[in-house]
């Protein structure tokens, strides 16, 4: 089984192109320092009408839900999340975990 991360969200009007860039740029570290991370893909949103509004993406890949548990407390989750939180609308993430065969 395979646990799909999927992880949404919105920048703040105010972030620079740099300040957005270093988020996609901390994200895509982490799976050198979380080794229960598979794989991950990140990006900015294509034009969708249906988006709601979205600006960017992840979507990590896990082998199990226990190794989904392990990301979670981790201090490189945890620092990627605050680093992150001052250029990103806090209450506008979408997040959405699925299981896939």
């Amino acid at each position: 089984m395979t646990i799909h991360h999927i992880v949404l969200y919105k920048f703040k009007p105010e972030a620079t192109p740099e300040q957005r860039q270093s988020v996609q740029d901390s994200v895509n570290a982490l799976p050198s320092q979380i080794p229960a991370i598979q794989s991950l893909i990140t990006g900015e949103t294509v034009y969708n009408a249906l988006g709601h509004g979205y600006d960017a993406g992840v979507i990590f890949l896990f082998e199990s839900v226990a190794k989904l548990n392990e990301y979670r407390p981790h201090k490189a989750h945890l620092d990627y999340q605050a680093f992150s939180a001052p250029y990103i609308e806090g209450a506008d993430k979408l997040i959405f975990d699925i299981e896939t065969a």
